[in-house]
């Protein structure tokens, strides 16, 4: 049982190493290797030095995200060329905020594509995220379709959301609305929220999505400070600087939730419902099926360990005493100034004596 569950964790670490350690290189090189596109010229790296040179003034942002490096490469294939854009991310969450960033619902010719994760297509355009990349094709549907879903089946990794977008409300949600945003570069200038006052200092992190209740849009923005004390901090500034808001603000634990948009408190209620933080703590390991014989097993096996145990150890310092005795006589054990021996004398007769008065 014990090797059977070294094996197991040991396998769990060398699978977790891979999965964290597949670079950019590696999922290019899979593709290359295992399908029918090859490189049409040669790749262009960028890092955190340079990426304003591909992004611009978004350069800013996605280095906030979390930015490992970006390799911009045209590759050809049997239905044409596609220029790709691999962006390496620093974790799942860092890719899916890269993605919002870029993703525009509103924008026209605006069509969702169940490619990776989430994707996403505007005209020769399309771009989705999976696991901690976020990729970028340029070029014909039909290439663009065929390298997309290779690509994903080469990626690795699981495709995890940030925490706090866990907690955007179901109910009446927009899709491909969500956004997820961590400074204030990222902050909507439709939301007519100063970001000074949103806590980017303080390391809040920023989830806000578009709702639809009774016909009416409101958009709702959600703060997951690192304290409970933090996030109330946030709110009585609010509460000082517009009273009359109540309606449209709400605390739950070191989650703050404000709506936008609208001035409907009914629509604000509708939507501030849904928002709750709770912590839970589930066990999603199954249950060990232990019998008789397995348990019996099991502790007598503990108990040979501790006598192995106690052997060991009681044969280590019998050794050591008969070292030191050979090595160092009547020095440190057995000392004869320490020696003190109490005789009964049995042998010798019993010698009267009498009790005067």
């Amino acid at each position: 049982m014990i090797k059977k569950w070294f094996w197991g964790l040991l396998w769990t670490l060398i699978l977790a190493a891979a999965l964290q350690g597949q670079s950019r290189e590696a999922v290019l090189k899979a593709v290359q290797e295992t399908s029918k596109w090859s490189p049409a010229d040669t790749p262009v790296s960028y890092d955190e030095k340079n990426i304003k040179a591909l992004a611009g003034v978004r350069a800013s942002a996605i280095n906030r995200y979390g930015f490992t490096g970006a390799t911009v490469q045209n590759l050809a294939g049997p239905n044409g060329n596609v220029r790709l854009t691999l962006y390496e991310m620093l974790d799942a969450s860092a890719a899916y905020g890269l993605f919002t960033l870029d993703r525009n619902i509103d924008q026209p010719g605006f069509a969702t594509i169940p490619i990776g994760t989430e994707g996403f297509r505007v005209g020769p355009h399309t771009e989705f995220w999976q696991s901690k990349y976020v990729v970028n094709l340029e070029g014909n549907a039909a290439a663009i379709d065929d390298l997309a879903r290779t690509i994903s089946e080469k990626i690795l990794g699981s495709s995890r959301k940030p925490p706090i977008s866990a907690h955007l409300p179901p109910a009446n949600f927009i899709q491909g609305s969500d956004r997820y945003v961590v400074d204030a570069s990222g902050i909507d200038r439709e939301l007519k929220l100063d970001p000074q006052m949103l806590g980017f200092d303080d390391s809040v992190e920023v989830a806000t999505a578009d709702y639809r209740v009774q016909g009416k849009i409101a958009h709702l923005v959600l703060l997951m400070y690192p304290t409970q004390q933090i996030a109330k901090k946030y709110e009585d500034r609010w509460a000082t600087a517009d009273p009359d808001a109540g309606a449209f603000r709400k605390r739950t634990g070191a989650l703050v939730a404000l709506v936008r948009g609208s001035r409907d408190a009914s629509v604000a209620t509708a939507i501030l419902d849904g928002v709750n933080l709770e912590h839970q703590v589930t066990w999603d390991q199954p249950r060990p099926d232990l019998s008789l014989r397995t348990v019996i097993l099991t502790i007598f096996s503990f108990i040979g360990i501790a006598l192995l145990f106690t052997l060991v150890v009681g044969l280590s310092f019998g050794g050591l005493r008969i070292f030191v005795k050979a090595r160092y006589p009547d020095r440190i054990f057995d000392r004869p100034e320490d020696m003190e021996i109490i005789q009964l004398k049995l042998a010798e007769g019993v010698m009267p004596k009498q009790l005067r008065d």
